[in-house]
């Protein structure tokens, strides 16, 4: 029998033809049984970008969701919600749509969560003119991560979302963002090695520069994963089985976090106990879990 390698993926869209941006109460049951079988022991339901009215409805539904999960049963846990999509630079905003992007202030957040606010976990931060928003977040001990940005500075920011990806290259001419998560030692870094997003060398790059302690292992799946699906809509586009639209832009991985893992170790990448660690115990220290 195979091991099974337990993860905990911060940073998922969804799989097995479910897509947290669309999941029904019953979408995301089956989702997490499936999810279970795979290893994957708890997530945080990644949101892209909406209107106002409709990131209030599906953080309501993973509000109940969570709350129905009994310790015991055998399915993957919800840790809470992570927004992605809503307070990007319009500059960088990879497979999303910057017509629905909002301001980062205090006020847009309150109206988006409303009485959901516990249930958010994570909020990704990428426009300018941010300080008021992240003030808030950090008074009410959700994580800030910066992502989907041309900024290149990592003040007031708690991890770097899926790094190397949506920012500014490493440049020998500039610090960008790229180059500040990877050499600050003090931050958590998301990272996509599934060796799409981030090829190999780069991978083996991260993982000899970067404190192992403060990289993230994610998926950033999309429902294409574990589906048989030939393509999926996703932020409104027609997303096919290798990740990409139509104009060669990744919109996820295809991967789940345990195929990832395994792979960088039959790589040669990373170790095997070594990359458990980085999708299971990182996780679990960065948002202080109780497991």
């Amino acid at each position: 029998m195979k091991e099974k390698i337990k993860t905990i993926d911060i940073h998922t869209h969804g799989a097995f033809g479910i897509c947290f941006d669309n999941a029904s109460q019953s979408d995301y049951k089956e989702y997490l049984k499936n999810a279970y079988e795979t290893g994957i022991e708890a997530i945080c339901p990644t949101l892209t970008g909406d209107t106002t009215e409709k990131i209030h409805e599906k953080l309501c539904i993973i509000k109940d969701v969570k709350l129905c999960q009994k310790k015991s049963s055998k399915e993957t846990k919800i840790i809470g919600a992570h927004l992605e999509g809503t307070f990007l630079d319009k500059n960088k905003p990879g497979i999303q749509n910057p017509d629905v992007f909002l301001e980062p202030t205090k006020e847009n957040f309150k109206k988006l969560v409303k009485e959901n606010e516990d249930i958010v976990k994570i909020v990704v931060v990428g426009a300018k003119d941010n300080d008021n928003l992240i003030k808030y977040l950090k008074s009410k001990d959700i994580k800030v991560h910066f992502g989907h940005t041309a900024q290149n500075n990592i003040k007031g920011a708690d991890c770097i979302t899926h790094l190397f990806n949506a920012m500014d290259d490493i440049s020998h001419k500039k610090e960008t963002l790229s180059l500040l998560g990877l050499m600050d030692q003090n931050i958590y870094t998301e990272l996509i090695a599934d060796t799409k997003h981030v090829i190999e060398n780069v991978l083996r790059l991260t993982f000899k520069v970067k404190d192992l302690n403060k990289i993230i292992l994610i998926s950033d799946s999309i429902p294409l994963a574990h589906s048989d699906l030939e393509y999926v809509k996703f932020c409104g586009k027609k997303i096919y089985k290798g990740g990409l639209d139509d104009k060669g832009t990744l919109a996820g991985s295809v991967m789940l976090l345990p195929d990832i893992v395994k792979q960088l170790d039959k790589l040669n990448i990373l170790p095997l106990e070594t990359a458990k660690k980085l999708a299971y115990d990182n996780p679990i220290n960065y948002l202080k879990l109780i497991v």
